[in-house]
This record gives C-alpha cells, sequence and structure tokens, in this order.
C-alpha cells in the first residue's frame, strides 16, 4: 500500500484499534499512546481549543500530526 493509500484508509478509521490495526498490517511500529494520538487528530472537530489558538499565531497547529504521520511514514 502507497502513502496516499495508507493515509485515505487511516482516516476511515472508526476507532484507535482500527488505526492500531492497520499500522500492523503495513509492517508499521505504532504503539497503542501514538493509535490514540493519530485518531483524535485525524478526527477533530474542526474547532480551535484555546491552546491550538495560541499554536495558531505560530504555526505549528499540525504540528502534533506533522509528528506523528511522520513517524509513521518512517517505517515504510
Amino acid at each position: 500500500m502507497n502513502k496516499e493509500e495508507l493515509i485515505a484508509k487511516l482516516k476511515e478509521a472508526k476507532s484507535a484499534e482500527d488505526v492500531l490495526a492497520l499500522a500492523k498490517e503495513n509492517g508499521i511500529e505504532l504503539d497503542e499512546e501514538k493509535a490514540k494520538e493519530l485518531f483524535a487528530e485525524l478526527n477533530a472537530s474542526g474547532e480551535l481549543s484555546d491552546d491550538d489558538l495560541d499554536k495558531v499565531a505560530g504555526g505549528n497547529i499540525f504540528d502534533k500530526t506533522r509528528k506523528v504521520l511522520s513517524e509513521i511514514m518512517k517505517n515504510m
């Protein structure tokens, strides 16, 4: 599965367990905590918390998601 297909499948995941299973199926090391973080980031409501609003000014609102996805992609 290429990166684009994997990202599309991750976006379709219904739970952190689905994310973890998908990672395992693709030979990607991912622990339960990282799977939960990634699932939460992929399913964010779009509303920004006060912390996120503070980060926007610094331009790093997607920093956590980028880090998690980067970890997944480097294991591919």
